[in-house]
């Protein structure tokens, strides 16, 4: 069991097949990238929020360029987590725009760009269950 989700490296897997390896936690940023699921191959680097709720009971969240709205729940001590997220209706009708890296100026531009064109509603919910392994 680690003591703290902060500062860990680890490989974090999620519903229907999500796949993150590595998927990093610092105090104030998450670094991962997605090796399988509906955009695999994507690489981020997102300013997070976290919260320690409970005795071994963590989570971070984070707003993505996309809009995405993402939070994740870490139960230390079994190895869980809980991810909520809310995806944008363009970007669930195709995640596979997601490839890319959102440290790269011209994936951005393409996501901000469809991001004004497309329809932020329905947004997809997300709220499912998953666990990871240390690295």
């Amino acid at each position: 069991m680690i003591a703290s989700i902060v500062g860990a490296r680890l490989r974090l897997h999620l519903a229907e097949g999500w796949i993150f390896e590595p998927f990093s936690i610092g105090p104030d940023t998450v670094d991962y990238t997605l090796r399988e699921g509906p955009h695999s191959g994507r690489h981020a680097i997102q300013h997070s929020y976290y919260q320690r709720v409970a005795p071994g009971v963590e989570t971070t969240a984070w707003y993505e360029e996309s809009g995405a709205l993402v939070h994740l729940t870490w139960y230390l001590q079994t190895g869980t987590v809980h991810r909520f997220a809310a995806v944008p209706a363009w970007l669930a009708e195709d995640m596979t725009v997601y490839r890319g890296d959102n440290q790269d100026p011209a994936f951005l531009e393409t996501i901000r760009t469809l991001r004004s064109q497309r329809p932020d509603w329905p947004r997809r919910i997300l709220s499912d269950e998953g666990y990871f392994v240390p690295l």
